[in-house]
């Protein structure tokens, strides 16, 4: 114990052990609080900006100064209490908020822990009379709107949604959900119509589907097709809309078509949202497909820890007993296995391991194991070099004379070796580990630039990042060589990397004094 106190205190006053810890710890921490750091899905999370979307930080240079930023005027509210309710204004009904009666796709709604109870009743209008065109028929009995300030160039586009279920409807024949914006100028935008089939399918509701929740999702790229006048001609709805800045009122309107004198019945409501997509997003931005490279970043350090130390603790226990065995022994021990040691050292180690995990790849029974097959080969192929340094340290441990005193006293091998031979080797055991994380988080990284393919389809790497980006960062003068896609793994890769040969070196240092004198 009084060793390891002063072990402890010996490497902080190391400034390098102390900066290369601070950065592991940095990036322990990332990949342990991955779930709750990020939000966005780093493999499937498609769109949650624009593609090409540059750090938002980045809009304090010229250059990206007016982009406009992703954002949330209205986020997907879940109506769990009096304060989500209060967000918004309201007219047309009785309103309640109700704790999470959500009972519809569990996929979709287990974000959401509440929702909003609207309850109705509307008689039905005279023939031929309808308060919208593009919604025949339909008549308004709920409104709610939230107003918010725009003050950025226009966006490349926006995607309105919501969740409605039509818990229990009574003479009526059709539901209609209709999203509306008042801009700044006036004008009144609505983004609801059923002269398109694909809106159509949006935000019309029949009776056969009242009783369940239906997600209604409307992108901007779809009015152009929608016959409203306001998109008429327009190549772009999203800059259509926000041609200004200024104040913009949101609206979510339900309609009702009465197929009777009286029509009544109730909603439930929740995970309403107004999605501005813009050009500037998030702490690092987003690839081509418009997915969060935060994310990636985040749960990319996962796998490159993962493998590192795994392998390196891997490799560097094998080597130790092999090399305790092998330098304490000698003899016929010593023999085989130095003979081993070389066979593998002459081995090509990365076209190996490019050629077994492509084989590996092929199997998916194997596949669904990929990573400890990665690791597994890693310590195999490199516990020999391990082996033949812990070797060479005990061959010079076990000729001093308290190892000699011991033997004499009748101190069997065992004995010696975990008393006087293994504590001298434990300082090279230590370094050895750090030294060798770097190793194989650079070799994962390399396999992944190597499209070997060594992660399952749902994970990311930081390597596979660099792959991913690499064609634009080399061609792609349109986007500025997309430099936040590449630039943060590649430095993640060598800081990471360098915080554990700082780490080794102070260690090393510490448990070998003549290093420590100089």
């Amino acid at each position: 114990m009084r060793g390891a106190r002063r072990n402890a205190r010996l490497f902080l006053k190391s400034k390098i052990g102390v900066i290369g810890l601070a950065i592991i710890l940095f990036f322990v921490i990332l990949a342990v609080f991955a779930p709750y750091i990020t939000t966005n899905n780093p493999v499937f999370g498609y769109n949650v900006s624009s593609p090409y979307s540059v750090p938002e930080w980045a809009t304090v240079f010229p250059r990206y100064h007016d982009l406009a930023v992703t954002s949330y005027p209205v986020d997907a509210n879940s109506f769990a209490g009096p304060t989500d309710v209060s967000q918004f204004s309201y007219a047309g009904s009785n309103i309640a908020y109700a704790a999470a009666p959500l009972v519809g796709p569990p996929g979709n709604l287990t974000k959401y822990s509440g929702s909003l109870m609207v309850n109705f009743s509307a008689a039905a209008a005279p023939a031929g009379q309808s308060t919208n065109p593009y919604l025949p028929g339909g008549q308004p009995v709920f409104v709610m709107t939230k107003s918010f300030q725009y003050t950025t160039k226009p966006p490349t586009n926006f995607v309105v949604s919501a969740f409605v279920d039509p818990a229990s409807m009574t003479n009526v024949s059709a539901v209609y959900v209709n999203f509306k914006m008042l801009a700044p100028n006036g004008a009144n935008y609505s983004f609801s119509s059923l002269g398109s089939y694909a809106l159509k399918q949006e935000v019309e509701i029949t009776p056969q589907q009242f009783g369940a929740w239906k997600n209604v999702t409307i992108p901007s790229g779809l009015l152009p097709l929608s016959g409203l006048p306001g998109f008429e001609g327009s190549s772009n709805s999203a800059q259509a809309v926000f041609s200004q800045t200024g104040t913009y009122t949101f609206s979510m309107e339900l309609q009702v078509v009465p197929s009777g004198s009286h029509a009544r019945g109730t909603f439930y409501l929740t995970g309403v949202t107004f999605h501005i997509l813009g050009k500037a997003y998030g702490l690092l931005g987003t690839d081509i497909y418009g997915r969060d490279l935060w994310s990636q970043f985040v749960w990319g350090s996962q796998v490159s820890l993962l493998i590192g130390v795994l392998s390196a603790v891997g490799a560097v226990g094998i080597g130790t007993v092999t090399g305790l065995v092998a330098g304490y022994l000698g003899g016929g021990p010593d023999e085989l296995i130095s003979r081993v040691t070389d066979f593998v050292l002459v081995l090509p180690f990365l076209p190996l391991a490019i050629v077994l995990i492509s084989f590996l790849g092929q199997n998916p029974a194997l596949y669904q194991n990929i990573y400890a097959w990665v690791i597994g080969l890693f310590v195999v192929l490199s516990w020999p070099g391990i082996t033949r340094i812990i070797r060479g340290q005990v061959l010079t441990v076990k000729e001093r004379p308290y190892v000699e005193a011991s033997r004499a006293l009748g101190g069997g091998p065992m004995h010696i070796i975990r008393r006087h031979i293994f504590p001298n080797v434990m300082g090279l055991v230590y370094s050895q580990t750090a030294l060798n994380v770097s190793g194989f988080i650079i070799l994962e990284a390399a396999l992944d630039f190597l499209a070997v393919g060594i992660h399952p389809i749902n994970t990311v790497t930081w390597g596979l990042t660099l792959t991913n980006a690499l064609s634009d960062a080399l061609t792609n003068s349109t986007v500025d060589y997309a430099w936040w896609w590449f630039l943060p793994p590649g430095f993640a890769i060598a800081a990471l990397s360098l915080a554990f040969v700082l780490v080794g070196f102070a260690l090393d240092r510490i448990f070998n004094p003549r290093l420590r004198a100089r």
